[in-house]
């Protein structure tokens, strides 16, 4: 009797633990391996619209460098031709015509004891510096900033005439027969400019007649045929010669001073050239 009370309880303790161990399998979870992702075909960088959006953005970097490579900051000083509510039209210091843009940005530098300046007070003939964006392409200036100027620079450039070693002046004449009286001062700076050695620094006295030259300057108040020399070059005639042109003048400009001799017979007597 005892040994069946022995197996039955044997019988009884197998199967508990049988049922334990059951249900940890049953809560303990099976580690299983993750799928691996593979990337989304929407999602890639080389997907025909990324490829699109990448070469627009490449086309639209390209064009504001090439934009910004056109436009420069630049000044500019000239007499007033024509002036309206977008748009002034002037005559700069080489005689050129240039176009100044005005828009809602630009802005007007009134003078002291003025009480305003704007679009409006802009006249013919008026001095007028600009400074801006100017676009090389176009030739036109985007003002940015406006302001009246009391002398403008001028620039004069042709043959040498005649000079007065008293009064320090020369005489010169362009290609189109205008002349100009370049008065020399101390403070004037005279360069001499030859291919060997480039630009040197000279003097009054080194300049010849016959002679190319640039005059740069301001304008004598008394006297606008005169510029007030603040920079001269003049140029070796055998590396920057007068043009044909210059030279033409020259010649005419002599007659004018020293014309024909009458012979009182009706012929002219020519002047003995030496």
């Amino acid at each position: 009797m005892k040994r069946i009370i022995n197996i039955v309880s044997f019988i009884f303790i197998t199967i508990v633990f049988l049922k334990a161990t059951i249900s940890v399998f049953a809560i303990t979870p099976t580690p299983t391996s993750k799928p691996k992702t593979s990337p989304n075909p929407t999602t890639s960088p080389t997907d025909a619209q990324d490829l699109d959006r990448i070469k627009k953005i490449k086309d639209l970097v390209a064009s504001k460098v090439a934009e910004l490579k056109l436009v420069e900051k630049r000044g500019i000083l000239g007499i007033v031709k024509e002036a309206n509510s977008t748009q002034i039209t002037i005559t700069d210091i080489k005689d050129a015509i240039r176009i100044i843009d005005i828009d809602e940005l630009t802005k007007f530098q009134k003078d002291s004891g003025t009480t305003s300046f704007g679009i409006s007070d802009i006249k013919n003939g008026a001095s007028i510096s600009f400074i801006g964006l100017y676009n090389k392409e176009t030739k036109r200036l985007l003002a940015r900033f406006v302001a009246k100027s009391v002398s403008i620079p001028l620039s004069f450039e042709g043959i040498v005439t005649s000079k007065d070693t008293k009064k320090f002046i020369f005489t010169l004449i362009d290609d189109s027969g205008n002349k100009k009286i370049a008065d020399v001062s101390s403070s004037t700076k005279t360069s001499f400019y030859t291919k060997a050695d480039g630009t040197t620094k000279s003097g009054f006295s080194k300049v010849e007649i016959g002679q190319r030259m640039v005059v740069i300057g301001f304008a004598d108040l008394k006297d606008k045929d005169t510029i007030n020399s603040e920079r001269i070059i003049y140029f070796n005639v055998d590396d920057v010669p007068p043009s044909a042109n210059m030279k033409k003048q020259q010649e005419i400009a002599n007659l004018d001073t020293n014309p024909p001799v009458s012979s009182g017979s009706g012929v002219k007597i020519q002047p003995i050239k030496k």
